[in-house]
């Protein structure tokens, strides 16, 4: 998956937990969730990239979307790797 489609995926499901429209989520440079949705938005991409991002367990409940894009994407091409 390249980053701008995994960027694309995230931004989707964010859109999808929370209603809001892509470009609502795109005007705020950090994006913070309730913890609800934090919860559904994480586990929707975890089951969907197969992967354990680390993020469901911890306190943290924001994240830029482009470092998570970063982020995900060196943790699936790590995955790749093995």
């Amino acid at each position: 998956m390249t980053p701008n489609q995994l960027r694309q995926l995230i931004i989707h499901t964010v859109c999808n937990v929370t209603g809001e429209e892509p470009e609502e989520i795109l005007a705020h440079e950090t994006v913070t969730l309730d913890t609800r949705d934090w919860e559904q938005v994480f586990s929707r991409l975890e089951a969907t990239l197969d992967i354990d991002s680390g993020l469901l367990a911890g306190p943290r409940r924001s994240f830029e979307i482009d470092e998570l894009t970063r982020d995900l994407h060196a943790r699936l091409s790590g995955a790749a790797g093995t």
